[in-house]
């Protein structure tokens, strides 16, 4: 009994609605298809002006990312040599801290071009 009631409401709202609204849409069509049109032009040319910064910054990661694990790997034996080294060594404690600054830099600066490479893809 409920499914009829409901089949005949559904009817009538096809019937008096659904007509009004088609015939306002079939008037409004062109002006909606114009506007789609234009919005998925802007999002091609947005979407090629981001194609062409990851590809600068992927090879810019592509660049250094060598140069961060030679850093790595440089630290590594650094910190080798002063471990077999006298603990008191002035000279190797300011070394040591040198490098760890500089690979630190190097880090930070791979990190920064991973979130501006996560940035673009999530657009």
């Amino acid at each position: 009994m409920l499914n009829r009631l409901r089949r005949r409401f559904d009817d009538a709202v096809y019937r008096r609605v659904d007509a009004r609204f088609d015939e306002r849409f079939n008037l409004r069509s062109e002006e909606l298809f114009a506007r789609l049109e234009q919005a998925q032009k802007d999002y091609e040319a947005r979407l090629d002006g981001s194609k062409a910064d990851f590809s600068f910054l992927r090879s810019e990661f592509d660049r250094i990312a060598p140069q961060v694990a030679a850093l790595e790997q440089r630290f590594e034996w650094v910190r080798l040599q002063l471990g077999d080294a006298a603990r008191d060594d002035a000279d190797a404690l300011v070394q040591a801290r040198l490098e760890h600054e500089r690979a630190r830099l190097r880090l930070e600066l791979a990190a920064h071009y991973e979130e501006r490479l996560r940035r673009l893809e999530a657009r």
